[in-house]
């Protein structure tokens, strides 16, 4: 009895009708994503704030399935949870969450500078000279959302020298998390004075390529920042309706 060939395995094919996504689905899918970012970052969406897939569709214009793909997004970052019944639930931020995201990023701000600026050249100190020239226009400091706005740019323009992808995308994720901190506290207090002279000293460090300087700077402004945020949310007269909860 001759013995019988192993027949080769069958070829998978996709599934009927499914097709990849297209460019201009994932554009729709980045734009919606940002969209909702941004108003997430800057309490436009209020933390705690319930959103069903038909209101946003209704206040961005959207399609389901691209706010759904946002919102999966969205859900990784921490900025929306998923509710039975309600919906899309936005963040809520407690003075432990305000406590842990200023400590996260007092560690790794200062490395990341620290990295940054070893060997910075004159090209990269134009570069945050111009984002730091950004944040001191009087359109930029008329408004806490495009000043918090241009704050982030200039940290991400010192980032991005540091040559390391990874370093910077960390900082950036916990920027948006302290950003969203700082706009709560705004309500009660003016950060701009204190965040635009740590600008300044940043800059300095840059420009005198002090690498053990500006990683102390780094450090010790993330403290202070903290301090008075807690201060101002403890103490201002819209702590309730700025959704912050207590410790527990």
């Amino acid at each position: 009895m001759k013995p019988t060939k192993a027949k080769p395995p069958k070829s998978i094919s996709p599934p009927s009708g499914a097709t990849a996504p297209s460019t201009a689905d994932l554009l729709r899918s980045e734009q919606a994503y940002e969209q909702l970012k941004s108003d997430i970052v800057a309490c436009v969406l209020s933390p705690g704030e319930a959103l069903t897939e038909k209101q946003i569709e209704a206040r961005y214009g959207i399609k389901k399935a691209t706010i759904r793909s946002a919102l999966a997004r969205l859900m990784q970052e921490g900025l929306v949870r998923s509710e039975p019944r309600r919906g899309y639930v936005i963040t809520t931020l407690t003075l432990r969450d305000v406590n842990e995201i200023f400590d996260v990023r007092g560690l790794i701000e200062p490395e990341v500078f620290r990295v940054a600026t070893t060997g910075i050249t004159e090209r990269g100190l134009d570069e945050i000279r111009l984002a730091a020239r950004k944040v001191l226009k009087p359109e930029t400091l008329r408004s806490p959302v495009a000043f918090l706005a241009a704050d982030r740019a200039f940290r991400l323009a010192i980032a991005e020298l540091s040559g390391n992808l990874r370093l910077a995308q960390l900082l950036s994720q916990i920027l948006d998390q302290s950003e969203r901190a700082l706009h709560l506290g705004f309500k009660s207090r003016d950060f701009m004075p204190l965040i635009i002279e740590q600008q300044k000293r940043l800059l300095q460090a840059c420009e005198k390529s002090d690498v053990p300087g500006i990683a102390k700077l780094a450090r010790s402004h993330c403290l202070a920042l903290k301090h008075q945020l807690i201060g101002a949310l403890l103490g201002g007269s819209k702590l309730r309706e700025a959704n912050l909860q207590d410790f527990v």
